[in-house]
This record gives C-alpha cells, sequence and structure tokens, in this order.
C-alpha cells in the first residue's frame, strides 16, 4: 500500500518548484525596471514636463461652457521611450452640444488660439494652433455625439532637439 504524501507550502516551493517563484517574479522585476529606465529616459524628452504643462496651465482646460453636465481630463505627458508628443484631451459632456461646440470654439479664439475655420456646412471640427513660449501647440476641437472633445498636443523633443543636450 503506497503512503499518501502531504504537501506543505514550503515543501511545494523548494525543489521542483522553484521554477513557479521564477516565473512569476522575472516578469515583475522586469516590469518594475522598464517602468523605471523609461521614466528617467523620458526626462530627457521633456524635463519637468515643460511643453505639457504649457497645455495644463492654458485657459481653454479650465473653460466649462454653458450647459456642461461634467468634464472630464485626460493627460497624456511624454512618458515615452521615444520622446512622443505630450497630449491632454478635455471632453465637455451636456445635452445641446452644438452649443457647446460653438461656445468651446469661442473660448478657443479668445484665448489665443488661430485657426478654428469651418469649411463644410455640416463640419464637426476646427483645427487650431497656438505659440506659447516658442513652443507650438496643435488643438483640435470635435463635436461627438454626446460631448464635445479638446484634443491638444506639443510636439516631442526628439535627438538634435534641446532635450538631449545635457
Amino acid at each position: 500500500m503506497a503512503r499518501a504524501i502531504w504537501y506543505t507550502a514550503a515543501s511545494m516551493f523548494s525543489g521542483r518548484w522553484n521554477w513557479l517563484i521564477l516565473a512569476f517574479a522575472a516578469p515583475i522585476v522586469l516590469i518594475l525596471l522598464h517602468q523605471l529606465f523609461a521614466t528617467a529616459w523620458s526626462n530627457k524628452c521633456d524635463p519637468g514636463n515643460t511643453q505639457f504643462y504649457l497645455m495644463k496651465n492654458d485657459p481653454i482646460v479650465s473653460f466649462h461652457p454653458q450647459g456642461e453636465l461634467f468634464m472630464w481630463e485626460n493627460d497624456g505627458p511624454d512618458n515615452s521611450w521615444l520622446c512622443s508628443d505630450a497630449s491632454l484631451s478635455v471632453s465637455h459632456v451636456g445635452a445641446n452640444v452644438n452649443a457647446m461646440f460653438e461656445a468651446t470654439r469661442a473660448d478657443m479664439t479668445s484665448s489665443g488660439w488661430t485657426g478654428g475655420e469651418i469649411f463644410l456646412k455640416d463640419q464637426d471640427f476646427a483645427v487650431y494652433e497656438k505659440v506659447k513660449e516658442g513652443v507650438t501647440l496643435n488643438a483640435v476641437v470635435r463635436k461627438q455625439a454626446l460631448w464635445v472633445e479638446v484634443d491638444m498636443n506639443a510636439p516631442g523633443l526628439h535627438p538634435g532637439d534641446y532635450g538631449f543636450g545635457g
């Protein structure tokens, strides 16, 4: 008659089960190292997130059109390996999307953004540009079914620009 073998937690993770610890620990450590290096590298792309804060501190981010029920903001500072564009998106949700779209376009112009021409009768977007502290910011105001979205971005600093200078 075979004798029953009782496994305990300590015996399960010794010997032949060591691979299980390595299989879970190695990816977790690699992900943490990847994030640490990406954050350190991205600080060379946009030191102190200065380009991101040019958008974040723009008056259009704090604008609330008449009829807005709520607003949400999606921040996208440049925290990547490839020095991609910093971005910021603001969405205004409300019942009268047409009025919010026109009010947002008017506030963009009064905040110093240029462009925003409507060329087609049913055009549901407007493209803007603003030069702030020597950086050209771009924005697109889009009218969606239930909200108006303002998508802004600032160009990333790439090798050869002043991001990797020192």
